[in-house]
């Protein structure tokens, strides 16, 4: 009972785990925090990453052949920021809602 309250799911799920050969590991004590600290960075992140997509429009209203090079890197950076946030929204699930099965 001990250890299933420190991995936070219900006894039947740690004794699921258990028989199965991959008992839940404990919660860290820094869970919420950690949880929070990532919610923070990619609040910040999908700002930014709007910023950039406005940017990008406003560029592609100017036809000039030098601004094609920023251009091209904005728009890499904005597919790097978009996969950063798909990976990070499945993570911060995954975070958020350690209880399994109840």
């Amino acid at each position: 009972a001990r250890r299933s309250r420190a991995a936070d799911v219900s006894q039947g799920a740690y004794v699921v785990g258990l028989i199965d050969g991959a008992s839940p590991s404990p919660v860290p004590p820094d869970h919420a925090r950690a949880v929070s600290a990532l919610l923070a960075s990619t609040d910040q992140l999908a700002v930014i990453g709007t910023d950039l997509n406005a940017f990008l429009r406003l560029l592609g209203r100017v036809s000039s052949s030098e601004l094609e090079r920023y251009r091209a890197g904005i728009l890499s950076l904005s597919v790097d920021v978009r996969r950063h946030l798909a990976i990070a929204a499945t993570l911060v699930a995954e975070l958020r809602s350690p209880r399994r099965a109840r």
